[in-house]
């Protein structure tokens, strides 16, 4: 969705993993008053084809500057919303776009990866047991309900994905972007709610600490999904944040 550039900042959505324009509708409908929107959908979802090779974080990042370039706007006009896999993206395009938008906002991004962390080994773990589970000749039966039991039960997006998009899932869930935080220097927010079980909410801390000119905003009973559980809260944070003279 784009709206007339032309009077208001534009307000760049980029979903997370499985997001589309469609589950960011009802923040769009309260957002579009104050801002003009861009929702732009990552590669596998939404209108958007998967790549026909297994791209990382620098990949999709590479994609969603061109997306951003076709939309004539000038950075200083911009601010950019990334939620979730959309803020890793976000971040890597800032740090090596420093010009690319006036203001980055990230909610709830898996930005830390802990790369011998115990939840890894348990989800790693967990799918190859689960392999042998479904060649169980009861269970084949229910195939396809089994899985999305199963794996909803580790907390991972792996069931959501199928083909290609599992290994580039398994790759970009292997990359940590800390390294390149401190390089970010334009106004930066962070929000993660204090409920967050997908992404810990004290990376939230870590993550605002790395990046020079940062805040961070902690709601109190949001969840993962803000844009979804409490859209008019967040709206007002980003306005206020838009209007602050950080």
């Amino acid at each position: 969705m784009i709206t007339d550039f032309s009077e208001k900042l534009l307000l760049v959505i980029v979903p997370g993993w499985g997001g589309t324009r469609e589950t960011w509708s009802e923040f769009i409908g309260l957002a579009e008053k104050y801002f003009a929107i861009s929702c732009v959908e990552l590669p596998c979802f939404g209108e958007e084809p998967c790549p026909t090779e297994v791209w990382g974080v620098a990949e999709y990042a590479s994609f969603l500057k061109n997306k951003l370039l076709s939309l004539g706007v000038s950075g200083a006009d911009m601010i950019l919303l990334g939620h979730s896999f959309g803020g890793v993206v976000a971040t890597r395009l800032v740090a090596d776009n420093p010009n690319i938008c006036s203001r980055l906002i990230l909610s709830g991004p898996p930005i830390i990866r802990k790369k011998k962390g115990i939840s890894k080994a348990i989800f790693w773990g967990a799918a190859k047991i689960g392999k042998i589970i479904f060649r169980v000749p009861f269970i084949e039966k229910f195939d396809v309900y089994a899985r999305k039991v199963f794996y909803a039960a580790i907390k991972s997006d792996y069931n959501q994905s199928s083909g290609i998009q599992k290994e580039i899932f398994k790759k970009i869930i292997s990359e940590d972007q800390t390294g390149i935080l401190s390089g970010i220097n334009i106004p930066t927010l962070v929000i993660f709610g204090d409920k967050d079980t997908y992404v810990d909410p004290r990376d939230g801390e870590k993550i605002a600490s790395l990046i020079p000119n940062a805040e961070l905003r902690l709601i109190a009973g949001g969840r993962h999904g803000l844009h979804m559980q409490q859209p008019e809260n967040l709206l007002r944070i980003i306005s206020e944040f838009k209007n602050s003279g950080v």
